[in-house]
């Protein structure tokens, strides 16, 4: 248990000292008024048990007044407990959100290629949400169900030993149901999660491709993959309740029978006159009203068990190995960048084999070649998001990995093809190259990437909120947005990976206006399909298998007459390629 809570407070215990501290002592006080009733009962008793003496009336006054107190105190400490034991909830479930936002961040792609979105999507939502129940209602609430029925058999014990052992004795064997439901919880309900993340993964495959899922009439019961997983985690979500229910109600039925054994004991016992019948009536009333807390524990010492399976998946996250880095800053002093003898692999396939070249600083090289040649690769080893297998990548002389991964990245601008855009305003997007630029420098950019134009004619300009995904714009203003980024961003280094592959002729030549403004005076590493737009290029890589088969400048490339040749007559056949009516 320790280990569990120092996991979810991030070695941090010390937070959870108050609002255990307030649940110990509401269940102190939510036992008062109890304590009370019987001290009151046993005062009016008095004449019975001692003939001659009479009722004091004092004692009742002070019993009276102990009983305000009591629930005066139990207001004032139930407030600032679950102020308390709510304000560390979600604090901490917030601080475990961005520490495993940050943690994942530093983990190598190859991390999130091994993992489903809707997986890593449940870990920050659901599973946090899991502990936020937890830390706010379940581990207070069950200290306080284990603390009253503590200070219940205190009381009771110098009254009669014999009768406090039959109370508590069914607490072992409802504890042993408890754990044994433990174990079996342990055991199904990962299935159990993994089920709910399958689900939430085809639910969300569902609506980004509803598109297509319209197109070719996937909805409803045909769409099979959505169906399926719904009915997996409904089978397994029965099978666990099966399972689980009969030693969870196996462990209540043991409490309840306690209520009938004190009975048939202490009824026992006052007929042969080894009880008085005031202390019997003490066991009934007090000794019945502590098995309430504990049936309320025996339920949550379950969820916790189901809870606690989320704090060992973020766990096994938190422990996943992060790309070693430095301590210490450093930014390269130069912007050349040099592959020698790379070798990388994934999934024990050769995706690179041995590529040596030499970018030199602020020089353009183009990296051509099928699709599955390695390029992407290429530029995202230039960012560090995998480490090579074999060899060594360097910038400015040194490995990426002599960087820590913030200086490298600071250097480096990145546009994709499938460009992502967050469901925010396009200034803030554009902010995302640099935060603490000012709207004169935005509009500069905005202006260079040729996208001020469109962007000032929306409605609400540059605050125009975007969409998912900038799902509002289109192909071609998504890509000259994320152009207007990289250039707010102005790193010495620039990656395109294919900028321009999809884009109709008047957004291509936006784009590649755009891209003129950005790489002026820059490192620059593009891929491209169309290999029109590198017939500037300083510096020409065709690849294939994973290999430099060709390396040099465009017109060098043509005299050759190898797989660049080829591919540029291919694709000057295909520009006057037109499709005839009736074909």
């Amino acid at each position: 248990m320790i280990g569990f809570l120092k996991s979810i407070t991030g070695n941090n215990l010390r937070v959870l000292r108050k609002p255990m501290l307030t649940s110990m002592l509401r269940s102190v006080f939510q036992g008062q008024p109890f304590f009370v009733i019987l001290m009151v009962m046993l005062e009016l008793f008095q004449p019975l048990m001692e003939p001659g003496t009479g009722v004091n009336t004092a004692k009742l006054i002070g019993y009276s007044i102990w009983l305000m107190i009591s629930v005066l105190m139990l207001f004032m400490v139930s407030v600032i407990g679950y102020k308390s034991e709510a304000t560390v909830a979600y604090e901490l479930a917030a601080d475990g959100r961005l520490r495993l936002g940050d943690h994942l961040r530093k983990l190598s792609m190859g991390f999130f290629r091994s993992k489903d979105p809707g997986d890593l999507t449940s870990l920050m939502l659901s599973d946090y949400s899991n502990i936020e129940v937890m830390l706010g209602n379940l581990l207070m609430n069950a200290v306080s169900a284990v603390v009253l029925p503590v200070l219940f058999i205190v009381f009771l014990l110098p009254f009669d030993w014999r009768m406090t052992l039959i109370t508590t004795a069914p607490i072992p064997v409802a504890f042993l149901a408890a754990l044994i439901t433990r174990a079996i919880i342990q055991r199904t309900g990962k299935r159990h999660i993994g089920a709910k993340n399958e689900a939430t993964s085809r639910m969300l495959e569902y609506l980004d491709g509803m598109k297509n899922i319209k197109a070719y009439n996937l909805h409803g019961t045909k769409f099979d993959r959505l169906r399926k997983s719904f009915h997996e985690l409904k089978r397994i979500s029965i099978k666990q309740e099966a399972v689980a229910g009969p030693s969870v109600i196996l462990g209540l039925w043991c409490l309840n029978a306690g209520i009938a054994l004190i009975m048939i004991v202490g009824i026992t016992f006052v007929v042969n006159g080894s009880l008085p019948l005031p202390v019997f009536l003490v066991f009934l009333i007090l000794g019945t009203r502590m098995y309430d807390p504990l049936s309320m524990f025996l339920v949550q010492f379950v969820e916790l068990s189901y809870f606690s399976i989320s704090a060992k998946r973020l766990r096994e996250i938190h422990n996943s190995s992060p790309l070693p880095s430095p301590e210490e800053a450093a930014a390269p002093e130069s912007f050349d960048i040099e592959f020698d003898r790379v070798g990388f692999h994934y999934h024990e396939a050769d995706v690179l084999k041995e590529v040596s070249f030499r970018l030199p600083e602020h020089s353009m090289t183009a990296l051509v070649g099928p699709s599955g040649s390695g390029k992407s690769t290429i530029t995202r080893l230039i960012a560090r998001f995998w480490d090579v297998n074999e060899g060594h990548v360097r910038i400015g002389g040194k490995p990426v990995s002599a960087y820590r991964t913030e200086d490298l990245l600071a250097q480096i601008s990145m546009v994709f093809q499938e460009v992502y855009l967050f469901n925010d305003t396009i200034l803030n997007n554009i902010l995302v190259g640099r935060s603490d630029a000012g709207m004169d420098e935005v509009l500069e950019a905005a202006e260079k990437a040729r996208c001020r134009e469109f962007i000032e004619k929306m409605p609400d300009g540059f605050n125009t909120m975007v969409g998912e995904g900038g799902a509002s714009l289109s192909g071609g203003e998504k890509q000259r947005i994320s152009i207007a980024r990289a250039i707010l961003k102005n790193a010495p280094i620039i990656l395109l990976d294919e900028a321009t592959a999809s884009l109709d002729p008047e957004n291509e030549l936006y784009i590649q206006e755009a891209i003129a403004e950005l790489i002026r005076d820059r490192t620059l590493v593009v891929i491209a399909h169309r290999l029109s737009t590198i017939t500037g290029a300083d510096q020409i890589l065709v690849l294939k298998e994973g290999e430099i088969v060709e390396r040099g400048r465009h017109e060098e490339l043509l005299a050759r007459g190898g797989a660049y040749a080829a591919m540029w007559n291919e694709q000057k056949h295909a520009h006057h390629w037109k499709l005839a009516a009736g074909t």
